[in-house]
Formats: C-alpha cells, sequence, structure tokens
C-alpha cells in the first residue's frame, strides 16, 4: 500500500510539472502587472551565474537609466560578436559572456536583459513575429523563413518604453498594449524568464508552440495582409544587364504599368517575386540572359515563349515577355541600311 502512494505521489507530482510547464509556455500578454515594475528585476537562475551578473552589471550603472542602458548596449557592441551558426541552441548569460558571442535576437536580448535587471531596471522579454509571416502561415502560403523578433519593455524614468538592443533604440512614446511592434512585428508573449517562455533558441519546441498558436489566432489582430494587394494596372518585372534593362523599363511605363523590380543575378530569390506578374526577360538570339533551367524552375511553361514568334507564353497568372534585342537592333540596322534593287 505505501508503495502505491509512493508511486501515484511520484506521478502527481510529474503532472504538476508538466501542467506548470505548459501554463508557463503558453504565449500570452496579457501577464505583466505594469503598475508594479519592482516585481520585474528579479533574475531567474535559468538566465546564468546571479553573482556574475550582478557583478558585471554593477560595473556598468549609468547616472540614470538611459545611460545604463547605452553603456550596457555599447558593452555589447564593442566586446560581443554574431555567430549565426549557434542559433538554435539555448544560451544564456553564461553562454554568451564566456564565448564572446551572440547568434541571434534571441541571446542577445537575453544577455541585455540580465544586465538591465541586474542593474535595478525593471525588465520584460517580448516576443514578436513579422506580421508577413503570420499572413503567409494563416493563408498557406509558403512562409520564406520563420521570421521574429525578441523586444525587452524596459522601466525607466517613470514610464515603460520598449528597447531593440539589436537595432539600439529605445521607443518612449510607448504603451504595453500595443500589439504592432516596430518593424511590423506583433507581439504575442510577455514574460519574465525567456527560458520558460520558449525562444527561437529552443528551435523545434519554438516552432510547435509558434504554429500552435498562430493557428488559433484572431486575424482581426493584424494589419491588413498586404500580400492579398491586387494591382489594377499590370506590375512589371525586368530581369536585364545595362542598358538593356533601362529599356525594358521605359517600355514597359509607356503602357502605363508599374515596374517594380529589374535584376539580373539572385534569380531564385527574385523570379518568385514576378509570380502574377508581368516578366519582361532581356534575349538575344532566342537566348535569354536568365538560365533557362533555373527559370523554368519558377515558371514551367517559359520555355514555350522562345518558340513564339512574339516571345510571350502566359505561365498560370503570370505573362513572361521575351524582349529578343538582337532581332530589334537587326530591324532597326536594316532600317538603317535599305537593300538597294537592281
Amino acid at each position: 500500500m505505501r508503495t502505491l502512494i509512493v508511486r501515484l505521489i511520484s506521478i502527481f507530482s510529474v503532472v504538476i510539472a508538466v501542467g506548470s510547464f505548459l501554463s508557463a509556455s503558453e504565449p500570452t500578454v496579457d501577464s505583466i502587472n505594469y503598475s508594479s515594475p519592482k516585481s520585474y528585476v528579479e533574475i531567474p537562475s535559468t538566465l546564468g551565474n546571479i553573482e556574475k551578473i550582478l557583478k558585471q552589471a554593477d560595473q556598468l550603472k549609468g547616472h540614470d537609466g538611459r545611460a545604463t542602458i547605452r553603456r550596457v548596449l555599447e558593452w555589447m557592441d564593442g566586446n560581443l560578436k554574431c555567430d549565426p551558426k549557434k542559433a538554435y541552441e539555448w544560451r544564456n548569460y553564461d553562454d554568451v559572456i564566456g564565448e564572446r558571442c551572440y547568434a541571434s535576437c534571441a541571446d542577445q536580448a537575453i544577455f541585455c536583459g540580465v544586465l538591465l535587471k541586474g542593474a535595478g531596471i525593471p525588465t520584460v522579454w517580448v516576443k514578436t513575429m513579422d506580421t508577413s509571416w503570420i499572413w503567409d502561415f494563416k493563408q498557406g502560403r509558403e512562409p520564406e523563413t520563420w521570421s521574429g523578433h525578441v523586444f525587452l519593455e524596459v522601466y525607466v524614468d517613470g514610464n515603460w518604453a520598449l528597447l531593440d538592443p539589436g537595432a539600439k533604440l529605445i521607443y518612449e512614446n510607448y504603451f504595453p498594449k500595443t500589439r504592432i511592434l516596430p518593424g511590423n512585428r506583433f507581439a504575442y508573449h510577455k514574460g519574465v524568464d525567456p527560458k520558460e517562455m520558449v525562444l527561437s533558441l529552443q528551435w523545434e519546441e519554438w516552432k510547435s508552440q509558434t504554429r500552435s498558436y498562430f493557428t488559433k489566432l484572431d486575424p482581426s489582430q493584424l494589419p491588413i495582409d498586404t500580400s492579398s494587394a491586387r494591382s489594377l494596372v499590370p506590375q512589371a518585372y525586368f530581369v536585364g544587364n545595362a542598358p538593356y534593362y533601362q529599356a525594358l523599363t521605359a517600355m514597359a511605363k509607356s503602357k502605363g504599368w508599374i515596374a517594380r523590380l529589374s535584376f539580373n543575378t539572385d534569380y531564385k530569390t527574385n523570379l518568385p517575386k514576378a509570380k502574377g506578374h508581368t516578366l519582361l526577360i532581356e534575349t538575344h538570339n532566342g537566348v535569354p540572359i536568365v538560365p533557362l533551367d533555373i527559370l523554368q524552375d519558377v515558371f514551367p511553361n517559359a520555355s514555350k515563349g522562345l518558340d513564339d514568334m512574339n516571345g510571350v507564353v502566359i505561365d498560370g497568372d503570370t505573362t513572361i515577355i521575351f524582349v529578343d534585342f538582337s532581332k530589334l537592333l537587326k530591324t532597326v540596322d536594316d532600317l538603317d541600311h535599305p537593300s538597294k534593287s537592281p
């Protein structure tokens, strides 16, 4: 009987621990009591050696809160480097100070935040996601990457302000209830222990949490989905070298089209941007300057336009126009040098 009771207690303890973890890590922006800033100077043990943090923070104190923030950021800028290779592993103050590097905005914000707390500045961590990513996710579009940012809310001179440690900017006219933050980022989680909050440093867990949260998010909380905008006139994209891309641009503008982007490199990144629009491609003697295999990875029907006398093909909702400058120049040359009748 005693053994059974011990086992039940053990199981119950595990359930309580798991329940506490899930509750603590569930994203929320309503857990902060802004009327009690002194509650937010304590440093969680998960974030590093408290004694070392307090010692360094004391050395960086300025004559007021803003001076302290400035000194902390200056120290970080002068003593830490960025190593993106470490962006997908948990790193706290001890890791950053030991390796003299941060990997992303997440551990950069952790390091900055604990030093500010150690210097007596109330600090809250704020997780955000780029609204463009959220809309792509909500609409089933393939996002280029999971893109978010970590800010800090800091209490200085009797008011809460928003700090972006990476950009070294402090936003003073700030209201904590604001959900859309600089960079068009949606604030979705605020807390005092980044380890418990689950930042991107805990990569797989963070992605799982993020996916779950934004699946349920009411989109009315977001700004307008700019990717859903449809132009009432054609928007033109250009693949060309100088001076040909200028000629393509002039041709498009003469027809009242909107010129969006000219490029002759990074095709895998830039070509998809032309989807749903008009794409004009510099071509010579039937050969486009963009490699045909790369072009057809994005637009499978593109090569049919090279067989067309007009050099035009419709691929889905994209119009592709191969402008063969060799033919155009030959036509001009023929006009300048007409053949003489015998």
